[in-house]
């Protein structure tokens, strides 16, 4: 993430999004109906261009964009959909108050999931670039759609201190609050998520959840170099993003511990794309990629 440019990555999935919304409703793993305002021209026309093939050919090439990258776009959207359940689960049985998004990029669930969201408040986390064109977009992306009430909270991350600036915006850590660190955490150092888990535990009571993706990819030899070191490069290359943190899936448990959280749910790629009925080959899997669902277990003082 550069801070003086918008987040290529936010404007990457929301054209996933965007893609997988023009597939027959029997065939999505989510449907967002918002996401294709956020996209730039060229990824745009790209959508544009896929609205009018056939239904056979654009399920085509949704199959090929996915084999080019190796289940990601389909772990992504996957990853969307089972943390969206997990929100409206905590607001059924009346344990959502609060709603914080960690990297809002393009996220539109204060719209989709206006209804299941009530009166919770929705507090919409972004670095001032990204904030600002989604800002900017989001009066022709969401019209006069109803929402949660929605709260802004724009900060330079590695500059602003991020707990002031959530409880100037109104953070109750008395209350029933769900964090989302979605696509985040795989770009920062591990001193940098150790900082947010400490910031989570401090403003949140026992109970609380936090969802978020992990890269787990291979620590040693050939694999790692393919798996590991190519990705982060191509990241860098290509968005000026690179990967930083990927640890081994095994060291995510004891590393949330030593912060206060304990690690309820690790679900992998495969077996999310599974849930959703989603069949891909053995090499369409995304397997490094893993969602998390952890727990607050205690204040940190």
């Amino acid at each position: 993430m550069q801070a003086d440019r918008p987040s290529s990555t936010a404007e990457m999935v929301a054209s996933w999004r965007a893609l997988e919304a023009l597939l027959p409703a029997e065939r999505r793993v989510l449907s967002d109906p918002y996401a294709a305002a956020f996209l730039g021209p060229r990824r745009g026309r790209l959508i544009e261009l896929a609205r009018r093939l056939p239904p056979r050919a654009l399920e085509k090439l949704v199959r090929r964009i996915d084999r080019l990258g190796a289940g990601v776009r389909t772990f992504v959207n996957a990853r969307h959909r089972a943390i969206d359940e997990q929100i409206e689960a905590r607001a059924a049985a009346g344990q959502l108050d609060q709603l914080v998004l960690l990297g809002t990029g393009y996220d539109s669930r204060a719209y989709r999931l206006c209804e299941a969201l009530g009166q919770a408040r929705v507090f919409e986390v972004d670095h001032p670039a990204t904030a600002g064109r989604r800002a900017r977009l989001s009066p022709a992306a969401f019209g006069d759609a109803p929402s949660a009430q929605r709260v802004p909270v724009v900060v330079e991350f590695g500059r602003d201190d991020l707990e002031q600036a959530l409880r100037d915006a109104g953070l109750d850590p008395t209350l029933h609050t769900l964090w989302v660190w979605e696509g985040v955490v795989m770009y920062l150092d591990a001193d940098a998520i150790r900082e947010t888990l400490r910031l989570v535990t401090r403003l949140s009571q026992p109970g609380a959840l936090l969802c978020f993706d992990a890269w787990c990819p291979p620590q040693e030899g050939a694999k790692a170099f393919a798996l590991r070191d190519l990705p982060s490069l191509a990241m860098q290359l290509v968005y000026s993003e690179p990967f930083l943190w990927g640890p081994a899936a095994d060291e995510l448990e004891p590393f949330l511990r030593a912060e206060g959280l304990a690690l309820i749910e690790l679900t992998s790629a495969v077996e999310l794309a599974q849930r959703y009925g989603v069949s891909q080959r053995p090499w369409l899997d995304a397997s490094s990629m893993f969602l998390c669902v952890a727990e607050v277990e205690r204040p940190l003082e």
